[in-house]
């Protein structure tokens, strides 16, 4: 009996509970029917709110925009390697290539200038990124970039991704590249754990990881004390430019080559260029370097200034171009072997006049004229041999090989196959070789410095003391090389071209001291 009452009451309460709920909503439907409300609508049809849009916000004029930077899900997807497609005699080929790293996710990239940079011999026509999908396979070529900053002087610069490999251009917003987090190298310690990531092109065209620790840290005059760092990572070729990470896997170094290494040469190098002016380019050339000082990371916190303008999108080369400092180690200051100003004609020095051109007297200066393609004219002081010496003498550029042009002095000359030569060429390129027993060597590669280009006269000074040869230009340190090849020889004045003849220089006022 209980029970049923029960029943009977939840059955009353239910039916109640409906009719007020119809009539509530028969309420609101006239409420919104009288205030205009589309609840009421006989449209069954929802609209989506509008979406709250923030009013616009002001920012500095410099300020970089922001970007969501996506980290690597591996650590190779933020390496690429970079291709230059250069043009040689009219034909585009990939000249050589380098590594680099993504910093931000739109694709900005950082890597070494001279990676990204054309050279004396090869005018870089394009860059190509190429990305690592599988490290068992070579990376893949994916899209072209451009140069937006770079400091020669500390070989680095910062490329960003301009359209895929159809000429497309890509909007980068929505490249979302894993990109490497930014360390702090000046947190580094000796002992610290690096590992280093690129493309060597040695033993493969894959991927390459290496490791290795922080041995130290090198200074360098304008740049502070940790201008390199120095690590027992192996860093081969095509490295150059790449990853180099803590062990937090953040970026702390790039791997960098600046020219020469010292005693231990180049760890990596090709032949691109007929440097020997034989006509023909190979083994004999001296090779274009593509591996590094040897063991050498620019750290990162030099580079941070080059990725935030990149950032901003402002676009700034930095020559390489230090401030002019005196050498005064190689200025005269012993006995004076010789000197003379030209003004005699049988004063010592041999004279030539062929279809290649010609070197003699004339007008109180030595001149020396080339009108072969790939041809050098030198000429030698034949009235003594001499060992240690520093060499100097004004060169007057009388006639331009289209800017191209090159001089230099000759020391320790045995015969044509055995010599020294410190050159300068017009365009503010310059070098130091050997030729030993007829073969072609490197001792100081091409390296630049846009003060001495298109200078028309100058100061030559070369010094070859003991095992140290050393050049410079009005008292300004260019290069210095050790080699104990030759003991002593004939001093030689020289003239040379590549693929422009014509050009005309004239000695004066040579000086010849021991040191």
């Amino acid at each position: 009996m209980k029970k049923n009452t029960w029943i009977t009451c939840g059955v009353i309460a239910l039916v109640l509970f409906c009719v007020g709920t119809i009539f509530l909503i028969g309420g609101l439907g006239v409420i919104g029917y009288l205030f205009g409300d589309d609840t009421a609508s006989s449209d069954t049809t929802t609209t989506a709110p509008t979406p709250f849009v923030a009013a616009p916000t002001t920012s500095p004029v410099n300020a970089a925009p922001t970007v969501e930077n996506i980290p690597p899900t591996k650590l190779y997807e933020s390496v690429v390697q970079i291709i230059a497609v250069v043009d040689v005699d009219g034909e585009t080929l990939e000249g050589w290539s380098g590594s680099g790293s993504i910093v931000s996710s739109d694709g900005l990239i950082l890597t070494n200038a001279h990676v990204v940079l054309s050279d004396k011999f090869y005018d870089v026509q394009d860059l190509i990124v190429a990305f690592t999908i599988d490290p068992d396979y070579a990376a893949e070529p994916r899209y072209y970039a451009e140069v937006m900053q770079v400091n020669e002087s500390l070989d680095l610069a910062v490329i960003r991704i301009t359209t895929d490999l159809d000429g497309n251009p890509v909007d980068r917003a929505t490249l979302r590249l894993p990109a490497v987090p930014l360390g702090d190298s000046d947190a580094l310690e000796l002992g610290g754990e690096l590992t280093i990531l690129g493309y060597p092109g040695i033993g493969g065209d894959t991927i390459t990881l290496t490791d290795g620790k922080v041995g130290g840290f090198t200074s360098e005059a304008g740049v502070g004390q940790r201008a390199f760092i120095k690590t027992s990572a192996t860093i081969s070729g095509g490295n150059s430019g790449g990853l180099a990470v803590n062990a937090n896997e953040e970026l702390i170094g790039v791997p960098t080559q600046l020219g020469y290494g010292g005693d231990d040469q180049f760890v990596d190098c090709r032949s691109l260029a007929d440097t020997n002016r034989d006509g023909v380019i190979d083994d004999d050339d001296s090779c274009v370097p593509t591996g590094g000082f040897i063991n050498a990371l620019r750290p990162i916190n030099l580079a941070i200034p080059l990725i935030e303008a990149a950032q901003r999108g402002e676009v700034n080369f930095v020559d390489a171009s230090p401030t002019p400092q005196a050498a005064p180690q190689i200025q005269p200051s012993g006995t004076l072997l010789l000197q003379d100003d030209f003004e005699n004609s049988y004063s010592g020095w041999s004279e030539q006049n062929t279809s290649t051109g010609y070197s003699e007297y004339q007008d109180g200066l030595y001149v020396i004229q080339v009108n072969e393609p790939n041809y050098d004219i030198w000429t030698n002081y034949q009235s003594e041999e001499y060992g240690d010496v520093i060499v100097n003498v004004d060169v007057n550029v009388l006639k331009s090989a289209n800017g191209t042009g090159g001089f230099g002095v000759m020391c320790r000359y045995v015969d044509n196959e055995n010599y020294y030569k410190l050159e300068v060429d017009e365009d503010g390129y310059f070098i130091i070789y050997k030729y030993q027993a007829g073969e072609y060597y490197t001792l100081y590669d091409w390296d630049h410095r846009a003060w001495l280009q298109g200078l028309d006269s100058m100061r030559l000074t070369a010094s070859c003391v003991g095992n140290e040869l050393s050049l410079a230009v009005n008292d300004t340190m260019l290069a210095t090389v050790t080699d104990d090849s030759f003991d002593y020889g004939y001093i030689g004045l020289a003239g040379g071209v590549f693929d422009e003849p014509g050009i005309q220089v004239g000695f004066d006022n040579l000086t010849v001291h021991a040191p």
